[in-house]
C-alpha cells in the first residue's frame, strides 16, 4: 500500500491499522485527515470549487486591469489634447485658454464667411454665364445653309475682329 500525502512529506513509514483502514497511525496522532486510501469525492469537489473560485477571481482582475489601461489611455489622450492646445497658446502669445477658445472661434467664422463668398460668387457666375444658343429658337435660320467647321467658324470670327466689320464675301462663295 502507498504512503498518504502527510507520511510522504514527512518521510515517515505509513503504518495503517487494520481495525480503522481509512487512516494510518501518523494522521490518527495528529488528528489530521488521512488519503491513504486516495482522495474522496468531497475532495475533488473542493479543488473544483478552489479552481472555480480562482476563475473568477482572475476574469475580474483581468476587468479591472482592462479599465485600468482604458484609462490610462484616455488621460494620456487628454494630456496631449492639453500639451496641444498649450503649445498653440504659446505660438498665438495667448495669455488664457478663453483667449484661445475665442481665437479659434474667430478663425472658425471667418473661414465660414470666406466660403459662403466663395460659393456665392460661384453661384452668381453660374447664373451670369451664357446659355447655348438653340438654332430652333431664331424664326430667322435657314435651315438649308451649310454648316460652318470649326476652322471656318475661327476664320469667320478672326476677320470681323481684325477690319473692324464684316469680311467680304468671296467671289467663289
Amino acid at each position: 500500500m502507498s504512503s498518504c500525502s502527510l507520511c510522504e512529506r514527512q518521510g515517515r513509514k505509513c503504518i495503517v491499522s487494520s481495525s480503522d483502514s481509512s487512516r494510518c497511525a501518523e494522521c490518527i496522532r495528529q488528528g489530521r485527515k488521512c488519503d491513504v486510501r486516495g482522495p474522496v469525492e468531497s475532495d475533488w469537489d473542493s479543488l473544483d470549487r478552489q479552481k472555480a473560485r480562482l476563475d473568477e477571481e482572475e476574469e475580474r482582475a483581468i476587468s479591472v486591469s482592462q479599465e485600468a489601461m482604458a484609462k490610462i489611455l484616455r488621460l494620456r489622450k487628454q494630456k496631449r489634447f492639453l500639451l496641444k492646445r498649450e503649445s498653440e497658446m504659446l505660438r498665438r502669445g495667448l495669455r488664457t485658454l478663453d483667449e484661445l477658445v475665442e481665437a479659434e472661434e474667430k478663425e472658425r467664422l471667418e473661414k465660414e464667411k470666406i466660403e459662403k463668398e466663395r460659393v456665392e460668387e460661384e453661384t452668381a457666375n453660374v447664373d451670369a454665364a451664357p446659355t447655348p444658343i438653340d438654332s430652333s429658337s431664331f424664326d430667322f435660320f435657314d435651315p438649308s445653309l451649310p454648316e460652318l467647321s470649326e476652322a471656318d467658324l475661327e476664320a469667320l470670327l478672326a476677320g470681323v475682329g481684325t477690319s473692324g466689320g464684316m469680311p467680304v464675301a468671296s467671289q467663289g462663295s
